[in-house]
Order: structure tokens, then sequence, then C-alpha cells
């Protein structure tokens, strides 16, 4: 329930910060190869009706990106007193262990990588284990975020919801 939660909030994400928007795809609505089509006999439902609709935007060009621009990695957004990245940590690992108190993530175990499905040992400093975000920095800035202001670009930066 959750996962399936994590990914209806990261496609709501993934569609604003890509800036999609509603166009007329093909200028004449023919469909293009490799389109999404209704099923055999069957009318598009309104899902597949909407994402016809989306207008497929070019990449903007890098220019300005600077990840500073998206503030400090792993700020403290939440005010918890603990930076985000150990917030995800603690989120998705069992058996956690802290250093001193409760805030910066030592160790514990990925039980499920989302990628591979297997379990893998967090250490920190030495460990396989990475923290990442669902949309690039940098690509999130070539469709937009460049304009946003600076607090939107932190936001995004640690939303607990759009890293893995």
């Amino acid at each position: 329930m959750i996962s399936g939660r994590r990914t209806a909030v990261a496609a709501a994400a993934l569609f604003a910060v890509t800036a999609c928007s509603p166009g007329v795809l093909g200028g004449g609505g023919e469909e293009k190869a490799g389109a999404p089509s209704a099923s055999a006999g069957g009318e598009a439902g309104p899902a597949l009706e909407a994402v016809e609709a989306l207008e497929v935007k070019g990449r903007a060009p890098r220019t300005g990106y600077e990840r500073d621009r998206f503030g400090s990695p792993w700020a403290d957004v939440d005010g918890n007193s603990c930076g985000t990245r150990d917030d995800i940590l603690e989120r998705d690992l069992e058996n956690v262990r802290y250093r001193d108190g409760d805030c910066v993530v030592v160790s514990g175990t990925l039980a499920d990588d989302p990628y591979t499905g297997q379990s893998v040992e967090f250490e920190k400093g030495r460990s396989e284990v990475d923290i990442d975000h669902l949309v690039a920095l940098s690509d999130a800035w070539q469709k937009g975020a460049g304009q946003w202001k600076p607090s939107k670009r932190i936001a995004l930066a640690n939303d607990l919801m759009l890293a893995v």
C-alpha cells in the first residue's frame, strides 16, 4: 500500500517537474508510433486520453545549473534536527543504529532493495546503499526549476517522497 502511494505521488511530482501540459498530439490527432492506444475493440479510458493529450517538450539547456541552487545537500527541512538523508535512511532501513543519539544513521539493513529485491547492508562510509532523487535535480532545472523561488527548489531536493 505504501509503495503504491509513493509511486502515485512520485508520478504526480514527475508530471509537475517535467512541465507536462495538455496539448494536441500530432497536430491532427493522428496516432504516433509507439503511443499507447485503446485495447482491441475498446475505447480509451480517461487516463489514456489524458496521457494522449500531453504535449512533449524538448529539453532546455542546463545553463545556470549548479547543485547549490537547490540548497545544502540533505538539509533539515522538516525541523527535526536531522538531515533529509538520515530521515530517508531511517524510513527505509530496518535494524537502524545511530551515532550519538537518534539522528545520524550509521548502519541498518535495506530489506528489499527496490531495484534488485535483495537485502543490502548499510554501513556509513562503506556501503552500496545510496540515496538518489527520482527526478535528477539537473533535469528538474532544465524542465523549469531554474525559474522557481529558491525555497521551492530546496523543497524539491529534500522531498522524502522523491528520494529513494
